[in-house]
């Protein structure tokens, strides 16, 4: 079918003069572009966070630092897809875990992101030295989604368990509520 569109085309064009050709190819052109700029367009930005402050200025400390930034400045986040607190994030989120309801059982509202970074101490003898410091970041989302499609990404040998796959699943649902947790040291 697209030949023959294709081929009724070229003849609708030879019956033309060539000046008229000429504009028509032209319209096209403009028609294509301006779909184009539409698909673009339909791409949201977002401004920057003018809460946010980086991680050196909490002198690297991960735990206050997502406090700050993403829990206590939680508001910005909310309503908005995940990407923009990705774009925001420092540190490295080593893994996750899918954060599953009890009913239904087979659909999950958010994610747990282990987030890892280094601490500068200073140790009782003067010396300094970089302790690893890990915070978990809950995002739970206004919308459910299927527990099994994120299970489909999670690797519990891996380390860390967390990507590019999984940032792209993640990165377009929307924020409803930010938590943290601190897990216990040993």
């Amino acid at each position: 079918m697209a030949n023959r569109l294709s081929g009724s085309l070229l003849t609708f064009l030879n019956y033309l003069p060539m000046r008229k050709t000429n504009y028509l190819l032209i319209l096209l052109i403009i028609i294509l572009g301006s779909c184009a700029s539409l698909k673009q367009s339909k791409e949201t930005t977002y401004p920057s966070n003018p809460n946010y402050k980086d991680l050196e200025s909490f002198k690297n400390d991960t735990l206050e630092y997502v406090k700050t930034n993403f829990f206590e400045n939680q508001e910005f986040y909310v309503g908005k897809p995940l990407k923009v607190l990705f774009d925001d994030l420092e540190g490295d989120i080593i893994y996750f875990n899918i954060n599953s309801l009890f009913n239904p059982m087979d659909k999950a509202d958010g994610v747990s992101l282990a987030i890892r970074n280094k601490r500068h101490v200073e140790s009782q003898n003067k010396s300094t030295g970089y302790v690893p410091t890990y915070v978990d970041l809950i995002v739970k989302f206004t919308d459910q989604y299927l527990y099994d499609d994120a299970l489909e990404l999670y690797d519990s040998s891996a380390d860390p368990n967390w990507g590019k796959a999984q940032k792209d699943f993640y990165k377009d649902f929307i924020v409803k509520e930010i938590y943290i947790y601190v897990p216990e040291e040993h």
